[in-house]
């Protein structure tokens, strides 16, 4: 090749890299922009509670089975400390205002404003804890006091010396009624004419009165005495510590309070029933109960102040009734 040509030939390419390199840049192809994936709202749930749920008792157990809801369920929660009677109905409006979607009154004096609040809105859903449904959108659950009755009768039956027990209570509702039934059944096993005392306070949390109520009975010879209290079991618990007889615990393990007094606990767990509810499972104009055949439900425990024997006959009738040997209805 001769130098004109070599020239030229340079120059060609030199000139096809400069149009290369100016010439209009690629066209991107577009891309899809992504589909946003519609999230479900978390269901909104609210509980009424009667008192502070830091009380180690009712409303606190109660407290722990919403936020386990939320844990297990999914759900958002929100909460009511301390509904007295006259602000239960503004303020079962005002979460169903705010868009709550299940609303729970914490105990059976909530029945008759969540059975009016419900019938005002058809769309939502309520529930109670311990208290009658009275609407067709209202579930409802209840722990077997009638079957903690039972084995707190049995316990006391076989301790009491003086054959004279007492039940008491923080108000006379349908659910303490049950666990005097119970009560009174238990009692009977052990072939004793034994005297059973019946009294409501007039408070659950009160403490003062538990005592006053306790030291009472105490006085006219009771010496077991089993309850269906909230914080207010301390006082009665510590009366009879300080008189030298006995006591049976509720809920959960009560010896803390009267290491020499408390024979034993009939437990069962608040909590379960705010659990099933927040988590959607109550069946409406239903009651379903948590007893003894429901996990974490209705269940005994037993210190040793009370003889082994003693504590044997309890354990067995436990297992009776959860085999169906023992018939004590929910």
């Amino acid at each position: 090749m001769n130098r004109h040509l070599k020239i030229m030939f340079a120059v060609s390419i030199v000139l096809a890299m400069v149009l290369s390199a100016c010439g209009p840049a690629a066209t991107a192809v577009p891309t899809k922009a992504p589909t946003a994936v519609p999230t479900k709202a978390k269901t909104k749930v609210a509980v009424l509670f009667p008192g502070v749920v830091t009380d180690q008792s009712w409303n606190q157990f109660g407290y722990e089975g919403l936020v386990r809801a939320a844990k297990d369920c999914g759900v958002e929660i929100g909460y009511s400390e301390s509904v007295s009677q006259d602000e239960q109905i503004e303020v079962l409006r005002n979460y169903a205002a705010e868009g709550y979607g299940i609303i729970i009154g914490h105990g059976g004096e909530y029945a008759d404003s969540i059975g009016t609040v419900a019938q005002e809105y058809p769309d939502l859903q309520f529930g109670v804890a311990d208290g009658p449904p009275m609407a067709d959108n209202v579930s409802a659950t209840t722990l077997s006091f009638r079957q903690m009755g039972y084995l707190a009768g049995i316990l006391a039956c076989e301790m009491t010396e003086t054959d004279h027990v007492a039940y008491v209570v923080g108000e006379l509702l349908e659910c303490s009624d049950q666990g005097l039934e119970g009560f009174e059944l238990g009692v009977e096993t052990c072939g004793k004419d034994i005297e059973v005392t019946y009294i409501a306070t007039g408070d659950w949390a009160d403490v003062v009165k538990a005592r006053e109520a306790a030291l009472a009975l105490i006085d006219d010879g009771v010496d077991v005495l089993w309850h269906m209290l909230d914080t207010a079991d301390a006082g009665l618990i510590s009366a009879a510590e300080d008189r030298g007889v006995k006591a049976i615990g509720l809920y959960r393990d009560s010896s803390s309070l009267g290491p020499n007094a408390v024979l034993g606990s009939t437990l069962g767990s608040p909590g379960m029933m705010i659990l099933e509810l927040a988590c959607g499972r109550g069946v409406p104009l239903e009651m379903v109960y948590v007893d003894v055949n429901t996990p974490g439900g209705v269940d005994v425990h037993m210190t040793e102040l009370t003889p082994k024997d003693v504590q044997q006959k309890v354990f067995d009738a436990l297992e009776k009734m959860r085999s169906g040997e023992i018939d004590v209805e929910p």
